[in-house]
């Protein structure tokens, strides 16, 4: 079952979600999301949040974070926030492995640093080119 989701309109914002999930296939465990704009910590949790709730933590994600500007990087603090909600939801459940589609060379220092910052609890891995993102995320088990 392939479900496409529109825009999702978050609590307390006027604007749509920086990071919202275009699709998810409840059959093959995949999910397709888009960053867009300024991402902070809060965008992060909303989207963790929400994949949470759809029983979708586990399945594999592909972010496509070209358009997104990486707020949070500017702020140590939120890294580690990002890093302790990451591994809170892994103490609660496995998560599914995350290709992170990025544009710049800052975008793909930050998600590396977590990638390593996370590696003993999920899978998060930068990617420049969209076909190599999408060849890792297959050869992940569902």
């Amino acid at each position: 079952m392939r479900a496409q989701l529109g825009m999702n309109v978050s609590r307390g914002r006027s604007s749509a979600m920086a990071i919202a999930i275009s699709t998810i296939d409840h059959d093959r465990h995949q999910i397709d999301a888009v960053a867009f704009g300024p991402i902070h910590y809060i965008d992060v949790e909303q989207h963790l949040v929400e994949e949470r709730n759809i029983g979708g933590i586990t399945y594999k994600e592909f972010v496509d974070a070209r358009d997104a500007s990486l707020l949070f990087a500017l702020s140590p603090a939120e890294i580690r926030q990002i890093v302790s909600l990451v591994r809170s939801l892994a103490r609660q459940s496995q998560l599914g492995p995350t290709a992170v589609l990025v544009s710049s060379d800052f975008a793909f220092g930050i998600i590396r640093a977590m990638e390593m910052l996370l590696e003993d609890v999920a899978e998060v891995r930068p990617f420049r080119e969209e076909r190599v993102a999408r060849s890792w995320l297959a050869s992940k088990p569902n």
